[in-house]
């Protein structure tokens, strides 16, 4: 059974992120070190920043991986994602930020499309 389409957009845009993060993490290395120099403070802000975007990629890679290697444990780490997205997507949307209404949006579909059962039984490994 060939991979659902959907399910493979998903895994990609997971892969993509978690690529992305890591290359803000390269790239923002050397100005942690500088922020250092200048405000010790500012610095420790930064680096605890960046060890938050290291737990980011490991979500992020980890969540590509299972869906492409079609574990079944993907399906609950992308309703965990997806809905602390919306919970957020909530929270940004109650202070007043109208964009966040695209995020709500965005994760409420994946959280449908991840429910259907031809979604479950190709990452269950089930015939339809």
């Amino acid at each position: 059974m060939n991979m659902p389409a959907g399910v493979r957009i998903i895994a990609s845009f997971h892969g993509f992120a978690s690529i992305i993060l890591l290359i803000h993490v390269f790239i923002s290395i050397p100005f942690i070190i500088v922020t250092f120099f200048d405000d010790v403070g500012l610095g420790f802000l930064a680096t605890f920043g960046t060890i938050f975007d290291w737990f980011m990629i490991g979500i992020h890679a980890t969540i590509s991986a299972a869906l492409f290697s079609r574990q079944r444990y993907g399906i609950r780490m992308v309703n965990i994602s997806s809905g602390i997205g919306i919970a957020f997507g909530i929270i940004n949307l109650l202070s007043g930020n109208t964009f966040a209404i695209f995020s709500i949006i965005i994760n409420a579909a994946v959280l449908s499309y991840i429910r259907k059962p031809h979604v479950k039984a190709w990452l269950s490994k089930e015939k339809i």
